[in-house]
């Protein structure tokens, strides 16, 4: 399980998390349930009928946990009645093909002043075979995805790499010994219980660094 990493994320985003919330191919429900106890409603979206079948499950006694099966390329206007404040979109944009009309829609269903909390993968330079079996049609430079937010008319309120430690390996399984698959599957399990065990370490270190560079870009809109 990746749960640390996803509680990295959620530190990352503290104080800008809503109290009615839509995590936008939430796959699983990881984060979902990370911040279950945080907000009085989460809207929990994904498209893959396995995901959906996993979340019901997963979420049957949480009377928080709203369900629903959504491609999030198409018009997202039964979401409004929902009054969401607070978008969570985690490593999803990176598989979208027009992804600033993405976040145009999501403009136009959160509630005024509402928040856009989004991860990417980062460094355009870092894709290759990895990012093509995971089905991403890019990398983020910071640059880019300021300028997309903005385009779609959010304002970038806080930016930061995260885990600059991962930069090499994945450089390394990506561009040099050429895996094709997905990230997360290319660690043997000893690897992944390692991983588990250090990354509160990586967290302190990357957050005392004030990274120029990592694996993931992480952004909070407005």
């Amino acid at each position: 399980s990746l749960r640390p990493y996803y509680k990295w994320t959620k530190k990352l985003f503290e104080g800008y998390l809503g109290k009615r919330v839509m995590d936008a191919g939430c796959g699983i429900g990881n984060f979902c349930e990370l911040i279950s106890k945080d907000v009085d409603f989460i809207l929990a979206v994904d498209l893959s009928p396995s995901n959906l079948k996993i979340l019901k499950q997963r979420f049957a006694d949480n009377l928080k946990v709203k369900i629903v099966q959504l491609d999030l390329d198409n018009d997202l206007e039964a979401i409004k009645n929902d009054k969401i404040d607070t978008i969570v979109c985690l490593d999803v944009l990176e598989h979208i093909v027009n992804d600033i009309d993405m976040l145009k829609s999501f403009k136009k269903i959160i509630e005024p002043n509402g928040k856009l909390l989004v991860k990417v993968p980062a460094c355009p330079w870092l894709y290759g075979n990895i990012d093509e079996a995971s089905g991403h049609f890019r990398r983020y430079s910071r640059k880019m995805l300021l300028n997309n937010l903005r385009e779609a008319g959010w304002n970038p309120l806080f930016v930061s790499y995260m885990n600059i430690f991962g930069v090499l390996p994945y450089f390394f399984k990506s561009r040099i010994t050429k895996r094709n698959s997905n990230f997360s599957r290319t660690f043997s399990p000893w690897q992944l219980s390692l991983l588990q065990m250090i990354m509160p370490i990586l967290q302190k270190i990357d957050r005392l660094l004030g990274p120029p560079v990592g694996q993931s870009i992480v952004v909070v809109a407005e």
